[in-house]
């Protein structure tokens, strides 16, 4: 199993809307794991997960890649000013272009306010995978809503944080392995943003040999 520092820049900016306010919604703080093992495999192309429609991911899936990535924390980010989306001017992700000429003569608005991360801004995560895998460095993928956003990948030296943070619902319902994590952990702090993220901060690197060898090794 190797364990590899990573680091995260944004070539763009990034959105992914998981706070909502009462005018539209804010972009997280931190990249999710999920996210990152997602975006990866669509560059590697080693798992075909997108063959057939559905209507909810299947997260379990994620079991079958030979890696995985933590919570990339935020290290220097900042966030962007507040844009207006129209929601009536897509359709099924293509613009609609009879209501787009409609626009400056209908009184009926539909908008939410967005606020993401800001291009420039980086990120610390480490990628756990099995021995045999291998990767070429930097590498860019795309993250946040609708796949918009371009990030680079990098090695660096060291994690730029003394803690790391895992998901735990990617270690329950992917991995199969919090129960037995939680045991050997003694301090912790749990903090829920969204289902499918509920981040366990304060874990220290050497944790995550224990955490992941019965997956990653051999």
């Amino acid at each position: 199993m190797k364990i590899i520092p990573i680091k995260i820049s944004l070539l763009s900016h990034f959105f992914n809307y998981s706070r909502l306010t009462n005018q539209g919604a804010i972009t997280s703080e931190f990249i999710g794991d999920i996210a990152l093992n997602y975006s990866l495999n669509r560059i590697l192309k080693l798992e075909n997960f997108y063959a057939e429609f559905r209507t909810k991911p299947k997260y379990e899936e994620l079991a079958d890649l030979p890696f995985t990535f933590t919570v990339a924390q935020p290290v220097n980010y900042a966030l962007t000013p507040i844009y207006i989306r129209n929601t009536l001017f897509n359709v099924d992700g293509y613009p609609d272009l009879d209501v787009i000429e409609l626009s400056g003569k209908s009184p009926f608005k539909n908008f939410f306010k967005v606020q993401g991360i800001k291009v420039g801004s980086e990120f610390s995560t480490f990628l756990i995978c099995k021995e045999e895998f291998h990767i070429t460095l930097p590498l860019v993928i795309r993250l946040g809503t609708g796949r918009e956003t371009l990030a680079l990948l990098e090695k660096q030296t060291k994690h730029k944080s003394e803690e790391v943070w895992l998901n735990a619902f990617s270690l329950k319902n992917i991995y199969h392995n919090f129960e037995t994590s939680f045991k050997l952990i003694k301090n912790y702090q749990f903090e829920f943003r969204l289902q499918n993220y509920i981040l366990w901060k304060r874990i220290s690197v050497e944790h995550l040999e224990i955490i992941f060898g019965d997956h990653f090794y051999g």
